[in-house]
């Protein structure tokens, strides 16, 4: 669901942090909404006692100043509550690889979940936690610091909005951090595959349901949060199946084996004959040891010069070892540009090719 994005130039407590691409997109929207509900936003704070004259607060470019940082200010609340999970994964003795705020707000990469029983829950349990805590400290704050009317409404909007975050993530749909407490404390009873099941059929439904209150709202933003929850429960489900497939399992027992290579000085004109025989996308290129240099897609062959030497639309492959963990191999796949990861031996020689088709082939044989 999410882009590459921009890796910012420090880390949090060792932790790298990101933004996807449609990190550019959603902060000026957050900013402009905010601006334009400003009036709104001062009537709901005076129902509980917090006078901000929203009048005043809407004159010239405050109101656009004010969403800007309200905005910044909730999408650092994000990076807490993933902070939280991180922090607590740490304990278990599972790395962050990095989070990274996208468009419907942020996410922490653990480089894998807590296997221990219950540990997936208190993971998850903690971010919630954490977001009402922190919107706790800043409703008291309010409440015993003297501010203007600009700050007392960024604070209290954060505030309000992070005892939000805290109850939505509730929720138990996967992957907000309730479903992942309900598939953790069902797997405590029930096989995890058993337990994923549950929980990703629970999520569907949730997400039916905030999908139709969303379209009969005209809430735009529910519906994509509600097709978001849809889609990552399936994925939740099929990757949970796709781990009891592949766990404690090699490479060597799933790759295509003795896959065609193509010399680094085979003239272009023969590589392009290939797509008349052969319906693979792109070829292992080795030197004249038959050692891997890289691949060579038909695509890019089919718009080169005449003439022009194989061993100049060679790029870098992704390879693996024959012998490594089959389950790590497929998420390095999953996030392979090229669709599939080369294998090659301890000396560099091709002997096989790992693509998506062999991993869903396998997983279909589990069925």
């Amino acid at each position: 669901m999410m882009g590459r994005g921009w890796r910012l130039p420090f880390r949090l407590l060792g932790i790298p942090l990101s933004l996807d691409p449609s990190f550019a997109l959603v902060l000026p929207l957050f900013a402009w909404l905010i601006a334009s509900q400003l009036p709104a936003y001062a009537e709901l704070l005076a129902t509980v006692g917090l006078q901000v004259d929203g009048d005043a607060l809407a004159q010239g470019l405050t109101p656009y100043l004010l969403g800007l940082t309200a905005a910044l200010g909730l999408f650092a609340s994000v990076v807490i509550h993933e902070l939280g999970h991180a922090l607590t994964a740490r304990a278990y003795g599972v790395q962050t690889k990095g989070i990274t705020l996208w468009f419907l707000g942020g996410v922490a990469q653990l480089e894998e979940m807590p296997r221990q029983r219950g540990a997936e829950a208190v993971v998850a349990i903690v971010g919630p936690i954490t977001s009402a805590t922190l919107g706790a400290l800043l409703a008291l704050l309010l409440g015993n610091v003297r501010m203007g009317g600009g700050a007392t409404f960024v604070v209290a909007y954060l505030a309000i909005t992070n005892v939000f975050l805290a109850m939505f993530n509730l929720l138990p749909a996967l992957p907000l951090d309730g479903g992942r407490v309900l598939r953790s404390l069902l797997a405590l009873a029930l096989p995890r595959e058993r337990a994923t099941a549950i929980a990703g059929g629970v999520s569907q439904v949730l997400a039916i349901g905030l999908g139709v209150y969303g379209f009969l709202s005209l809430n735009l933003l529910l519906m994509v949060v509600a097709f978001f929850v849809y889609n990552a429960g399936r994925a939740e489900v099929q990757y949970e199946t796709m781990r009891r497939t592949f766990e404690g399992r090699r490479v060597r027992e799933f790759m295509s084996p003795d896959p065609v290579t193509v010399d680094e000085g085979m003239p272009i004109e023969r590589f392009r004959a290939l797509r008349t025989w052969k319906t693979h996308k792109l070829y292992p290129v080795v030197d004249v040891d038959e050692r891997l240099l890289g691949v060579a897609r038909i695509t890019e062959a089919e718009l080169a010069e005449e003439g022009v030497p194989l061993r100049t639309l060679v790029r870098e492959a992704d390879t693996v070892r024959p012998d490594e963990d089959m389950e790590l191999a497929v998420r390095r796949l999953a996030g392979s540009e090229l669709g599939r990861l080369i294998v090659v031996d301890r000396t560099n020689r091709v002997v096989g090719i790992l693509a998506k088709t062999d991993v869903i082939r396998a997983m279909e044989g589990t069925r």
